[in-house]
């Protein structure tokens, strides 16, 4: 005699095999992250094209899609002689996921070698996002961030 198997082990057996079926299908292709981070310079933020030496100029970029709230590092280039690019007020600035972040950039003194300055700015949380701005140095007064 052949004994049958009661009809709530079968549905036990189909919920445990629908749940690890959805769980994995829910785990996706990381490929395909819709939550990816970008940046990029805000309207009217951007740096400028060009800027007298000891000059400021506000430069702000924004940074979404990023779950760890990393926010956003500026640098510029060339970086020597040190100081040849110029430098930033809050430098490692952090601000929450999808803000824009605002620094003040402040010319060098002289003109540096080649007549400009790269200022890029990096999410911390995917250093392959970046964006990246040149700016001519021009002869001026100074005029320090404020």
């Amino acid at each position: 005699m052949t004994r049958r198997k009661s009809p709530y082990v079968l549905i036990a057996k189909t919920i445990v095999s629908t749940a690890i079926f959805a769980a994995l299908l829910s785990c996706g292709d990381p490929k395909e992250d819709s939550s990816a981070i970008s940046i990029a310079f805000s309207p009217g933020d951007a740096p400028p094209a060009s800027l007298e030496t000891g000059a400021y100029a506000g430069v702000a970029a924004t940074v979404t899609g990023d779950p760890q709230f990393g926010g956003v590092e500026f640098e510029c280039t060339p970086a020597t002689p040190e100081g040849a690019c110029g430098t930033f007020s809050f430098g490692n600035a952090r601000r929450n996921i999808g803000s824009t972040v605002v620094i003040c950039y402040l010319a060098p003194p002289q003109i540096p070698p080649g007549g400009t300055v790269t200022i890029t700015a990096t999410a911390i949380d995917d250093p392959t996002k970046s964006v990246s701005g040149i700016v001519t140095i021009v002869n001026g007064a100074p005029n320090p961030c404020p």
